[in-house]
């Protein structure tokens, strides 16, 4: 058996902070948190130089990393993209697909299932978080607009046959069928999501009746409060924020969101309600240039991915380390909370 010591630093526990700490890991996996104790012989000893010893990130919404993408469909892909998250501190995922033909998604569903079933030397694979084709065709975001469409009964049943698989689906609440399918998928036991949508609060609120407990990446194309004629309405942002039974998600590069808008979700959400993700694609660690995400090509540059005519980001190319720091250095959110 394998013994590693982390010592010298604070252990950042989910319910406390253990003071000048340690950690003991035995062939890879937490055996001890706490006050320190004494060294067994033959073990490794990390010293952490006062700083901070936390358990793994876990990011439930990622594409890819390192030159790899979950929709590759190959299996060199895949470890590609979970070795290089995992050199960031993400020890588990959700390998999460986008919006192409429905025989891609499935195949990339086919290789993410070949995968759990091997050792990467990477972050491990929770499941899969499939993010449309099920959206709201004016907030397509990177997502190829032509390949949004709305769950037919057939379409839904293939998908739930993936149900042993699938932790998490991403679809606009508000589009036709969308909660039949809510319902189907939460009965499975399913998280599903509200994104890409251009839901009113009513239809969230709708949505969440039917099965709906997350809001995919909080101001990131999806509704907000409008107006018409005299009278506004709240959307799904709103809804988001205000709603208890709804978790929600941010991505903290500095480039998405401004600290203000991260701060306004920490503070209505608390750190039990509000969650940070990397929702990086290929291009995360990777040199600038253009890159393929979601069908799309994509220019990253000055440390940001978009489209190439520069109107949207294509999703990120940031890392669950990255996103921690943000928050805690510059969005001022408490370590413990961050993590």
């Amino acid at each position: 058996m394998a013994t590693t010591l982390f010592t010298n630093g604070d252990v950042y526990t989910p319910l406390r902070v253990i003071r000048n700490g340690m950690v003991v890991a035995e062939d890879g996996r937490i055996a001890y948190a706490g006050p320190p104790l004494s060294i067994p012989p033959g073990a490794t000893v990390i010293d952490c130089a006062g700083g901070i010893i936390s358990p793994g990130f876990v990011d439930i919404h990622v594409h890819g990393g390192g030159g790899g993408d979950f929709m590759d469909a190959r299996q060199d892909a895949v470890r590609k993209a979970l070795i290089h998250h995992a050199r960031h501190g993400t020890t588990s995922l959700l390998a999460t697909t986008c919006t192409a033909p429905m025989d891609r998604i499935f195949n990339a569903f086919d290789c993410i299932r070949d995968m759990m079933k091997n050792e990467s030397g990477g972050a491990r694979i929770l499941g899969i978080h499939m993010e449309g084709p099920y959206l709201a065709k004016p907030e397509p975001g990177c997502h190829i607009a032509g390949l949004i469409h709305d769950p037919t009964p057939d379409e839904i049943a293939r998908v739930l046959g993936y149900g042993d698989l699938i932790r998490r689906i991403t679809l606009a609440p508000e589009i036709p069928g969308a909660l039949e399918f809510i319902r189907a998928a939460a009965q499975q036991g399913i998280c599903v999501s509200g994104g890409h949508s251009m839901a009113t609060y009513e239809e969230v609120r709708r949505a969440a009746e039917a099965g709906v407990r997350h809001i995919t990446h909080l101001w990131s194309a999806m509704s907000t409060v409008k107006r018409v004629n005299a009278k506004r309405f709240a959307g799904m942002v709103e809804a988001a924020l205000l709603c208890d039974d709804l978790t929600t998600e941010v991505i903290a590069d500095g480039r998405h969101l401004p600290t203000s808008l991260l701060r306004l979700a920490y503070k209505n959400k608390g750190a039990g309600g509000l969650c940070l993700v990397s929702d990086a694609m290929r291009a995360s660690g990777m040199p600038e240039g253009v890159y393929e995400v979601c069908g799309l090509d994509a220019v990253v540059e000055d440390g940001v991915a978009l489209t190439m005519d520069r109107s949207c980001f294509a999703s990120s190319i940031i890392t669950m380390e990255a996103a921690v720091q943000h928050m805690i250095l510059d969005a001022g959110i408490a370590p413990l909370d961050a993590l």
